[in-house]
C-alpha cells in the first residue's frame, strides 16, 4: 500500500491536493496504460481516459456518491475501463455504419461502388486522425452532440456555465476540426470520384 489509504485519496481529491493527484498519475497512469494499450489504443488514448476517469472519480467524490466496496485504485481501474470500452463501441458504430458496409458481390465487380467506398473510409480516417487531437473538451462536446445529447444536458456534465457557451464552444471545436481535415494531404483524396 502507498502512502496513502483510500480514505485519504478521495479527500485529496475532494480537495484537489497536489500530492494526491501526483501519486495517482505516478501509480495508477500505468495500470491504465496497459489496459488501453492492449486493447488497441495509444499513449494519447491512455492519457485521455486517465484525464476523463480523474474528472469521473473527482465528480463522485464531491458530491459524496462514492460507495467503494473494494479498493479505489479497483474503482478507478473499472471507471477507466468503462470509458474505454463505451469509446471503442461509439467509434465501432461510427465506422460500421451501414452504408460502409458492401457485400461481397459488389465488391468484386462494381468498381464505381469500391472507388465511393474508398473515399468514404478515407473521409473517416481523415475526421478520426485529426478528431483525436483536437482538445478534449472539443472532443466531448463533439461526441456528445453526435450522440444528440442536448445542450442543457452537455453544460451540466461538463461543467460549463449554460448552454449557449456549449453552442460557442461547439462551433468553435467544429470549425477548427473542419479547418485541420482541409489542410490533410488526403483530403483532397476525400472528395474525388464523387
Amino acid at each position: 500500500m502507498g502512502p496513502f489509504s483510500d480514505s485519504k485519496l478521495i479527500d485529496g481529491i475532494i480537495k484537489k491536493k497536489r500530492a494526491v493527484i501526483f501519486f495517482m498519475y505516478k501509480d495508477y497512469f500505468p495500470l491504465i496504460l496497459a489496459l488501453i494499450e492492449k486493447n488497441s489504443g495509444t499513449l494519447q488514448d491512455a492519457e485521455d481516459i486517465f484525464q476523463d476517469g480523474m474528472v469521473a472519480l473527482y465528480i463522485r467524490c464531491r458530491e459524496r456518491e462514492l460507495v467503494l466496496n473494494c479498493t479505489l485504485r479497483s474503482y478507478f481501474y473499472s471507471i477507466c475501463r468503462n470509458l474505454w470500452l463505451q469509446r471503442l463501441e461509439r467509434k465501432h458504430r461510427l465506422v460500421f455504419q451501414p452504408d460502409l458496409l458492401v457485400n461481397e458481390h459488389e465488391e468484386k465487380y462494381n468498381v464505381k461502388d469500391s472507388l465511393t467506398r474508398e473515399v468514404k473510409l478515407t473521409r473517416h480516417r481523415v475526421f478520426w486522425r485529426h478528431f483525436k487531437r483536437l482538445p478534449e473538451d472539443c472532443q466531448n462536446i463533439l461526441l456528445m452532440h453526435f450522440d444528440k445529447v442536448p445542450f442543457k444536458e452537455v453544460a451540466k456534465k461538463l461543467g460549463f456555465s449554460n448552454e449557449n457557451h456549449v453552442k460557442v464552444r461547439k462551433y468553435l471545436c467544429k470549425k477548427l476540426l473542419i479547418k485541420r481535415v482541409k489542410k490533410d494531404p488526403e483530403y483532397p483524396n476525400c472528395i474525388c470520384h464523387e
